[in-house]
C-alpha cells in the first residue's frame, strides 16, 4: 500500500446534535482503481483519507472519509510505473500536496 502524507489533513465533520460538531483529522490518502484502460478518456479513482494506527504492536490504517474522483487521459499523461506520480496528480487536483510518501504493508477496513 503506497500512503500519501498530505499536506493539510482532510476533514470529516461529524454533528453530535443540534449545536456541536467534532471534526476527525484524516493525514493520509490512499488511491485504488478498479479499472485502467491505456487510451481511454477518463479513470475513476477511490480516495480514501485516513490515519495510521498502532494497536497491540500493530499497524492498520483506519479509514475516516472516501471521495471519487475522475481524471482525464491528458491529467495522467505524466503517471508511467511510480504510482506515487499519481498521488501528486489527484493531490493537486484537491488543492494540496502529498508532503511524503510512505511504502507499507497496513492492514486497512473498507
Amino acid at each position: 500500500m503506497l500512503l500519501g502524507k498530505l499536506a493539510t489533513p482532510a476533514l470529516k465533520v461529524v454533528q453530535n446534535g443540534v449545536f456541536n460538531t467534532t471534526s476527525i483529522p484524516a493525514e493520509y490518502m490512499v488511491v485504488s482503481t478498479v479499472r485502467f484502460v491505456i487510451g481511454e478518456d477518463k479513470t475513476d479513482f477511490e480516495l480514501r483519507f485516513g490515519n495510521v494506527i498502532i494497536e497491540d504492536e500493530k499497524e492498520r490504517f483506519d479509514i475516516v472519509l472516501r471521495e471519487n474522483i475522475s481524471l482525464t487521459s491528458e491529467e495522467l499523461a505524466t503517471w508511467g510505473t511510480d504510482d506515487g506520480v499519481l498521488l501528486d496528480i489527484i493531490a493537486t487536483k484537491l488543492d494540496t500536496t502529498i508532503t511524503k510518501k510512505v511504502q507499507t504493508n497496513l492492514h486497512h477496513t473498507y
